[in-house]
């Protein structure tokens, strides 16, 4: 069966989409296997890092493309919710180390610095 169905009327999951990217790259896969192509590691990497960008602003939470070693990477997930944690707490640093550096010109930490 080659035919790759998409309904006009139906919306699709993540998880559905994802298939019907797999069929096609499968058919292209088959059909440039002479190919004379070649890809750069660059490329690679900027065609990963965009179809990430683009699922990024249609799911929740974030896909991260991460270099562990040179030439390898992991996709890694931040649920929503941990991204803004992590968004708080830097918040949360940055006007602790600013009262601290009140508290340095002044003598006085102000109210709103965090009690230590």
């Amino acid at each position: 069966m080659n035919d790759i169905h998409i309904t006009e009327e139906k919306a699709c999951t993540l998880s559905e989409v994802i298939d019907l990217v797999k069929q096609t790259l499968d058919r292209v896969s088959e059909k440039s296997v002479h190919s004379e192509l070649r890809y750069s590691s660059t490329d690679v990497y900027w065609l990963l890092h965009d179809m990430l960008r683009y699922v990024n602003r249609n799911v929740p939470g974030e896909f991260i493309l991460l270099q562990t070693q040179k030439g390898i990477y992991r996709v890694t997930y931040a649920a929503e919710d941990s991204a803004k944690q992590k968004s708080d707490r830097k918040l949360k640093a940055e006007v602790n180390r600013t009262a601290r550096y009140l508290e340095e010109l002044t003598g006085r930490k102000p109210s709103w610095g965090e009690k230590e």
